[in-house]
């Protein structure tokens, strides 16, 4: 493109009756500080353009965002050495990807081993100890004097409510619903259990036809329905609060949507980069939306394979 720009001055120079006096003139001085400007002016505009296709992959690679599976750099009309360095980035980017998903896999299967592990230790030994204080408190009542009836009353609703948290800890480890009972089963106890604990409106739309998604799968669709429930309890102060899981055409998806106080301004945490890590580990999108009046949506979608 230089030389371009330095052949077609030297044409004009060449080809135009344009001379230059020793010493130079006033008039042929300001043809000469004109004609440097347009070539200055020629070859940064021709320049400008080249680069362009550059600075758009720049600006593409450092959006890049590597738990959006399948971003990539695109730059049409790109000349050869651009359109080459954006098909080696997506070269790396498919080798991150196909990297994280599988690290990613790793750490959530340790994870939800663990999970069984504490849920199944759990409910075999804090429970059944709790259940031989609660049945040996109750057979104290009923030889206790009439003065530790009330005492012994309190414990036994204590050892009661904290025999409750430790099953209700345990089911939220590792649901008994997932593994016996199946996906929506799991859904509709995790739906109940939320309004009762928070006095929450629930309404759930959860169809038969997204059956045979895989055992992955419904870990995660449960797991993100469970954090997004999770998160309207503890900030959304939402009233009303709908869980859906249906199929579309192409896949499957499921919505969880509040009309709460929405996360307009709030930094997200560990929770929702935890949602988009799991969608990645089975190639599917999350989106979270607030709308115009308040309300959090949440969509994972999970296209057919």
């Amino acid at each position: 493109m230089n030389a371009g720009v330095l052949l077609a001055a030297g044409l004009v120079l060449i080809l135009t009756p344009a001379t230059v006096s020793s010493p130079v003139v006033l008039g042929e001085l300001i043809v000469l500080v004109f004609g440097v400007g347009m070539l200055i002016g020629v070859n940064a505009t021709l320049l400008r353009r080249a680069f362009s296709p550059l600075h758009e992959l720049t600006g593409q690679m450092t959006a890049f965002d590597p738990l959006l599976p399948g971003a990539r750099a695109s730059i049409p009309r790109a000349g050869a050495e651009v359109a080459e360095l954006a098909d080696a980035f997506n070269r790396m980017a498919d080798r991150l990807e196909i990297e994280r998903r599988e690290s990613t896999r790793r750490v959530l299967a340790a994870q939800e081993d663990e999970r069984q592990r504490v849920a199944q230790e759990l409910h075999d030994e804090v429970g059944q100890s709790l259940t031989a204080v609660l049945l040996n408190i109750d057979r104290a009542a009923k030889k206790a004097p009439a003065e530790l009836a009330s005492p012994l009353a309190e414990a036994q609703e204590t050892t009661r409510a904290s025999l409750d948290d430790v099953r209700n800890i345990a089911n939220r480890l590792r649901p008994e619903a997932l593994d016996d009972l199946g996906l929506l089963s799991a859904l509709r106890v995790l739906a109940d259990r939320v309004s009762h604990q928070s006095g929450v409106s629930m309404k759930t739309a959860l169809h038969s036809s997204v059956a045979g998604l895989g055992p992955e799968s419904e870990l995660v669709v449960y797991r993100v329905a469970q954090e997004s429930l999770t998160n309207v309890m503890r900030h959304s102060r939402a009233q009303q609060v709908e869980l859906a899981l249906t199929r579309e055409p192409g896949g499957v998806r499921l919505r969880v949507a509040d009309d709460g106080l929405g996360f307009d301004g709030v930094r997200p945490g560990g929770g929702v980069r935890g949602m988009r890590e799991r969608a990645l580990l089975i190639g599917a999108t999350i989106e979270f939306h607030t709308g115009l009046d308040g309300g959090t949506t949440v969509e994972l979608w999970i296209p057919d394979r």
